[in-house]
């Protein structure tokens, strides 16, 4: 990912938080053909002492987990909120419009879990971080039809070795014209209030 050294973003913990408000992620490596290959599904990160890691699942149908597990290093690109940026909001005419944004590309190596009581503790982590409330029709559910559940998926971590973080947030610009782009924001999209609030984040208002 091309990122000027203004718009890197080197904090780890900011670059989790994304990944936690923007967990649906493209997940890339090779097909057979050595053509790229995507899989967009949701991505939970989890930490140890060994490191952090990404981990999710996919339908057993789909080959792209095994083409995953074959490869050395695998990405998972995660896009943040992202907006136009009109020149008007700059000092000087002499300026063009933009686009604002912010993404987490993350590389590592693809483990596959494939057994029940590995994947059923994922599956409740995932329902634990995003409807807690659903943990207990999950539990209640027939066993059969749980395992038949659990049979058609392949569940998956990713060892985090590399990571990178770009956030494209006017950085070049002048505090006068991010106040500008920040107050746009405030009463725009919810994207844009979105971008607004990463700005801020960010310390890049007054």
């Amino acid at each position: 990912m091309y990122t000027p050294k203004h718009f890197a973003l080197s904090d780890l913990d900011l670059a989790r938080r994304l990944i936690d408000e923007r967990p649906f992620a493209m997940l890339v490596c090779p097909d057979v053909q050595g053509q790229s290959f995507v899989t967009h599904l949701p991505l939970s990160w989890g930490a140890d002492e060994h490191g952090w890691w990404l981990e999710g699942h996919m339908a057993r149908a789909n080959p792209h987990w095994g083409w995953l597990a074959a490869q050395s290093q695998v990405l998972a690109v995660f896009s943040g909120p992202d907006g136009y940026i009109s020149p008007t909001h700059y000092e000087s005419h002499l300026n063009v419009p933009t686009w604002n944004y912010l993404a987490v590309h993350v590389r590592g190596a693809l483990q596959t879990l494939d057994e029940t009581v590995a994947k059923d503790a994922l599956l409740k982590r995932l329902i634990a971080r995003h409807e807690p409330g659903y943990a207990e029709q999950w539990r209640d559910l027939p066993e059969d039809y749980q395992h038949k559940l659990l049979g058609a998926i392949v569940g998956f971590r990713i060892r985090v070795q590399r990571w990178e973080a770009k956030a494209k947030l006017s950085q070049n610009r002048s505090t006068l014209e991010r106040e500008r782009i920040i107050a746009h924001s405030e009463a725009g999209t919810a994207k844009e209030r979105e971008l607004a609030q990463w700005m801020h984040r960010l310390g890049l208002g007054a």
